[in-house]
């Protein structure tokens, strides 16, 4: 009933730490997904809605903030990872350049539109930062993802320009995240449409991308 607690887990057996450690950070996304906020998570909290004692969860995350980056790290891992093989996938079907990046931006947009509280804690959360460079921001997993999709369409369509990918993909990450925003936050439904979200997205592709401006948008 709402209000009790959940009954007491069954311990672990010898060497099943990973269990309790996967089931610690799924009650804490669960927890950060339904809230969008940091400070409705607590580690007592995840403790009582995984069935255990809340200094059990310090044998796998020395604090807090190290169980909220770690959520955040795997989300963006499961995002970058979402993307490589949508890209690999369309590779193997002897898809062209062009077709295997829209399957890529595909990826990013289905995993979006899909997972509407995931996508939004992974963007908007606000959070106590670690002590670390932004090279070590879990962040920069999606980052690379763009990067190495953006790169593989340069080496095919344009190889002089394959020094430009980087920025290329973060124009194309900061347009895709930002239509994603609009769509989300703007009542108009044609606006809302996932057409329209399409629409926009293979016009994105072919403004950007260099030898896509007369590929059908």
């Amino acid at each position: 009933m709402e209000g009790q607690g959940r009954a007491r887990r069954v311990h672990n057996a010898w060497g099943e730490g990973d269990r309790l450690r996967q089931e610690i950070l799924d009650a804490a996304t669960r927890i950060l997904e339904e809230t969008g906020r940091e400070n409705a998570l607590s580690l007592r909290g995840v403790a009582r809605e995984v069935g255990i004692a809340a200094p059990s969860i310090y044998l796998h995350f020395k604090h807090k903030t190290e169980l909220v980056w770690t959520v955040l790290a795997d989300a963006y891992r499961a995002l970058a990872a979402e993307m490589a093989e949508a890209g690999e996938a369309a590779a193997g079907r002897g898809s062209d350049p062009w077709e295997r990046m829209c399957a890529t931006v595909t990826a990013y947009r289905r995993f979006a539109v899909d997972k509407p509280r995931r996508y939004r804690l992974m963007f908007s959360l606000e959070y106590e930062s670690e002590d670390r460079t932004v090279s070590d921001h879990p962040l920069v997993t999606v980052h690379h993802a763009w990067t190495n999709a953006v790169e593989m369409y340069l080496t095919a369509v344009a190889p002089e320009r394959r020094a430009e990918a980087e920025v290329l993909g973060i124009h194309l990450w900061t347009a895709m995240h930002g239509r994603l925003v609009l769509w989300r936050t703007l009542p108009n439904p044609h606006v809302g449409s996932e057409t329209i979200l399409i629409e926009l997205e293979r016009s994105i592709l072919g403004r950007l991308l260099p030898g896509a401006e007369h590929r059908p948008q």
